[in-house]
């Protein structure tokens, strides 16, 4: 996972230099999905612009970065099975604890883990919000893997969240917009 792009959708507010000179910024949805945060699309623009469509009235701007990701610092619930297993694991406690409802949330186990010390000092949270995009959404980058059953398929662009927790360890650099062309240092008209 070593030198991953990662990409901020903001609304646009026509203050690009602040953007730059400021940013990355926090989220500040109670709702937050993986609790508090710099929250980032992994890999693929365009889960960035679908954000900016579908949350900012299609007035966004995209920056995008790098960050360097590993075992250590990121806790990992795409592609980590030891990380995915002492989620679960967590979730089971809860249960047996009787502290789990139907309206626990991810970022609701999350900060149980955190408060247990099962969370190590981890400064990004990745995690894949399965359906987060409606099906109908075009493109949807999605293939199907036998043609009888349309509900298996392939997500070839997963709408892979990053949230950044602490910006230490990642080598966090190159912040800047790519989006829109006007926004982008020497574009010209």
């Amino acid at each position: 996972m070593k030198n991953t792009k990662i990409y901020q959708t903001l609304k646009d507010k026509e203050n690009p230099d602040e953007v730059e000179s400021d940013g990355p910024f926090p989220c500040n949805w109670k709702n937050s999905w993986l609790g508090d945060g710099y929250y980032f699309w992994d890999s693929f623009i365009e889960n960035a612009h679908w954000w900016g469509e579908s949350h900012c009235g299609n007035s966004y701007i995209i920056c995008e970065a790098i960050i360097d990701l590993n075992d250590d610092n990121c806790f990992d619930l795409v592609g980590n099975t030891k990380h995915l297993k002492d989620f679960g694991d967590s979730i089971d406690y809860m249960k047996e604890k009787g502290i789990l409802t139907t309206q626990t949330t991810v970022s609701r186990v999350i900060r149980f883990m955190k408060s247990k010390n099962i969370f190590p000092e981890y400064s990004v949270i990745r995690a894949y919000g399965i359906n987060s995009k409606s099906k109908n959404f075009q493109p949807n980058y999605r293939i199907i893997f036998e043609p009888d059953k349309p509900f298996h398929y392939l997500s070839y662009k997963p709408e892979i969240q990053i949230c950044v927790l602490e910006f230490n360890n990642i080598n966090f650099r190159n912040y800047k917009i790519v989006y829109p062309d006007e926004y982008i240092d020497g574009y010209a008209v």
